[in-house]
């Protein structure tokens, strides 16, 4: 490891997606970011292998030539253990879908939440840090239908206890706010409660995000391959231009297909 590169990661209880493990979008964006920093590329894939445990280091491992990086479960003394989630170098070719207008985009989010909200506590994700309801400290991304196609929206202004002193978003950030919109794709088109989970996000980030903006983000689902769902994911300005994109795999409970 390099001085500037921890050899561990903890994940802030905060920071969860479901109650006792780590939101994937964040765990995603962290191992993403420390990838970037040791081999500059701008495109990264993660699997998520296993819930990411909360508030502890978890020991990170370089491997292929520093061209993989593992996020480990570490042992009682905090080394070792198997991996939980690995990042490595990749490609990403992903058409976005136009971005539906301000206005609309802004009144679909709306009635997500909404929606949300009359679930009341016993949803499963009313604490996740991306999407839940209940987490007046989190990013408030919830996305509604706004056409047939199955294309979500909503409109998303980082506040700046988001950003780092210079009013930017961390990349942990921005990977989170792409992550739980597109199992929301997934869930409006199924029509189904059940929880389904992130296991591999690719992501590209054009251009930075800050605080304040007024930015409108962007799910859709792709296709289904069994328990498999692949859905797209976009952050796009004011202007229209795309800042940030993902393409996603989730998968469905086996008792589920």
């Amino acid at each position: 490891m390099s001085d500037t590169l921890p050899d561990t990661l903890q994940i802030d209880p905060r920071h969860n997606g479901p109650r006792t493990s780590g939101n994937g979008g964040w765990v995603a964006g962290a191992l993403a970011r420390r990838l970037a920093a040791r081999t500059g590329a701008a495109v990264a894939s993660v699997a998520l292998r296993a819930p990411v445990p909360l508030g502890r280091p978890l020991p990170l491992r370089w491997g292929a030539g520093d061209a993989l990086l593992e996020l480990l479960a570490g042992d009682r003394d905090g080394e070792g253990g198997s991996p939980v989630a690995d990042a490595a170098p990749a490609t990403l070719d992903l058409t976005v879908p136009a971005a539906p207008a301000d206005d609309v985009a802004e009144a679909a989010g709306v009635a997500a939440r909404l929606r949300h909200q009359q679930r009341g506590l016993g949803d499963p994700y009313a604490s996740c840090f991306v999407c839940g309801f209940a987490r007046p400290d989190g990013l408030g991304v919830i996305v509604g239908p706004v056409n047939d196609d199955g294309l979500m929206a909503t409109i998303w202004t980082p506040p700046a206890a988001l950003a780092g002193a210079d009013g930017r978003l961390p990349d942990e950030v921005v990977w989170a706010a792409l992550d739980c919109p597109a199992g929301m794709a997934w869930s409006h088109r199924l029509g189904r409660g059940q929880q389904i989970m992130t296991v591999r996000m690719t992501a590209r980030i054009d251009q930075p995000l800050h605080a304040g903006q007024r930015l409108r983000v962007l799910a859709w689902p792709l296709h289904q391959d069994g328990r498999k769902l692949h859905a797209g994911t976009a952050i796009v300005d004011a202007r229209g231009a795309v800042c940030a994109l993902s393409q996603q795999l989730w998968l469905l409970p086996r008792e589920a297909v």
